[in-house]
């Protein structure tokens, strides 16, 4: 080869090398976006997957359907409009982006929390009917945080505590009180019903006493 001479083998690897690199540029690992609209499989009846819009940061550019990577199957938390989000692509092809989670930033803080603390402190206003954290296990047992009530329902049993102080206990079986210590039972008016048969007994003294009329009624009344 005279000297001058173009080496066809050095073209073609230069070739190659440009082709690696402009192939390397257009595969996308991870990027930054921020969601425009959610998907959530908010009914039975709609075919929405738990899914979200994401516009690149920096970039003209949105991601239509993006589907929401859980850390469980059967958690459902989907991110909100605004939110800051990690993308990833399957095998490097925007094609198939996938919401991998969301990031703090300086004007989404996280909530005040220390060492070897859980904190759950949901970012929604008052108003808004997505504050709630719903527990459903296969035996029957469900738990429904909401800002006005908590409520505990267990087969046939349920507990609803609410804020305004009223507290519900519905049982279609057996409700036991039971402690080995005093019970006391306290407020401005106390009324017991039963449908058929009702009974009192004391292992020992028992007093009955009214700083009023006391009235005492029934078809038979037997005083032994």
């Amino acid at each position: 080869m005279l000297q001058g001479d173009i080496n066809p083998m050095s073209t073609i690897v230069e070739t190659i090398r440009k082709v690696a690199r402009s192939e390397i540029r257009r595969v996308r690992t991870m990027e930054l976006g921020v969601v425009t609209s959610i998907f959530p499989h908010a009914s039975q009846n709609d075919k929405d997957n738990y899914e979200c819009n994401v516009k690149l940061k920096n970039k003209d550019l949105e991601l239509r359907k993006v589907p929401i990577a859980t850390q469980g199957v059967g958690l459902s938390y989907v991110p909100s409009v605004g939110d800051l989000v990690l993308v990833g692509f399957v095998e490097g092809d925007i094609n198939h982006p996938i919401m991998l989670g969301r990031l703090y930033n300086d004007k989404d803080r996280p909530p005040v929390s220390k060492d070897e603390e859980v904190v759950f402190l949901p970012p929604y206003s008052k108003k808004s009917d997505r504050r709630r954290l719903h527990v459903e296990l296969p035996g029957g047992m469900i738990l429904t945080l909401k800002d006005d009530s908590l409520t505990v329902e267990a087969g046939k049993t349920r507990l609803k505590i609410e804020v305004d102080g009223d507290v519900t206990v519905e049982s279609e079986a057996h409700v036991k009180l039971q402690a080995k210590g005093d019970m006391t039972i306290s407020a401005s008016n106390i009324k017991i019903k039963s449908d058929q048969s009702f009974e009192i007994k004391a292992g020992s003294t028992a007093d009955i006493k009214a700083n009023a009329t006391m009235n005492i009624k029934g078809s038979v009344i037997n005083l032994n």
